[in-house]
């Protein structure tokens, strides 16, 4: 009788043991939805990165500024996602030479040109503690055309965007 109460026992604290699983926590380290990487260049030179000076950039529906009076060569955008392998937009409105004047308390654009990127989301499952992240495949760009662009040309890098390692889209300027 003895026998068969430590075998249970035994038998029921293995079954506990094994059934445990590491914490629920995603690493920093993982790899989650990429943002959209877009470096701009000189036109005249284009090997040569050229900042755009005080650049904003806001999202479609968005308040706030996704970058806001920075002087700089390279951004990372969010992208939208909602339904895997369904054609989507995400907007941005990049506005080029923005001066905020601190006592009127409003932001005075110089040139604003809006970019539409076209991509498909596609879901992939990364782990129990990180679920599911989104890489995004066919990615297209449009500047909408105005009568004074400051972006006057692009090259699409790598249209599918699944890691933040180098830029999928050269602005030239």
């Amino acid at each position: 009788m003895k026998y068969i109460k430590y075998s249970t026992l035994l038998v029921f604290l293995a079954a506990v043991i094994y059934s445990c699983e590491k914490d629920d926590i995603c690493a920093e380290t993982t790899v989650t939805t990429p943002h959209l990487l877009i470096d701009f260049f000189d036109i005249n030179a284009p090997d040569e990165a050229k900042n755009v000076r005080l650049l904003t950039v806001i999202g479609e529906d968005l308040t706030a500024p996704i970058v806001f009076n920075s002087s700089t060569s390279s951004i990372a955008l969010p992208l939208r996602f909602q339904d895997e392998d369904a054609i989507t937009t995400t907007r941005f409105e990049l506005i080029k030479d923005t001066d905020y004047d601190t006592d009127e308390n409003e932001t005075t654009a110089s040139n604003t040109d809006v970019f539409e990127i076209t991509y498909t989301p596609q879901f992939i499952y990364v782990s129990r503690a990180c679920g599911y992240k989104s890489i995004f495949n066919d990615a297209q760009i449009t500047i909408e055309q105005d009568t004074e662009n400051w972006a006057i040309s692009f090259d699409i890098i790598n249209s599918t965007i699944e890691n933040e390692n180098e830029a999928h889209i050269n602005i030239y300027h």
